[in-house]
């Protein structure tokens, strides 16, 4: 039987260091999602509140010196624990976004990308957001 895929020597065993990369990623594309207008059903939100949670209590407590960052890790994890926070005033409780705080918002998501995903696009599937 041939076998596809990635090869065994490939792949490392997940780390708290990818849980908390892949949960941030999801987060940056829930949060541009609803900024874009695309509809929050209850099972999104609840998903996204939960990962906003999850993510700031993974944030505080992990030691992001893997990223190999060119700030402070002190900012980039008070850039973080504020998109959690923003992410979870916008979806969560509806706060209305003005001009100044959706600029802010985007600001901080771009901030963060370009950190802590410097070679990446972070892109947005429409097929699957149109749908809450």
């Amino acid at each position: 039987m041939k076998r596809f895929g990635a090869t065994n020597n490939q792949m490392h065993p997940m780390t708290e260091n990818d849980v908390f990369l892949l949960r941030l990623h999801l987060l940056i594309v829930i949060v541009k999602a609803a900024l874009k207008g695309y509809p929050i059903g209850k099972f999104r939100k609840k998903a996204a509140l939960d990962n906003a949670s999850a993510v700031h209590k993974l944030i505080s407590n992990l030691d992001i010196s893997f990223l190999n960052l060119k700030t402070s890790s002190h900012l980039f994890k008070e850039r973080v624990k504020l998109l959690t926070v923003m992410a979870t005033a916008i979806i969560g409780e509806n706060y209305p976004l003005g001009i100044h705080r959706r600029e802010a918002m985007l600001d901080n998501i771009e901030m963060i990308t370009e950190y802590a995903f410097p070679h990446k696009s972070l892109e947005l599937f429409h097929d699957v957001l149109k749908v809450a």
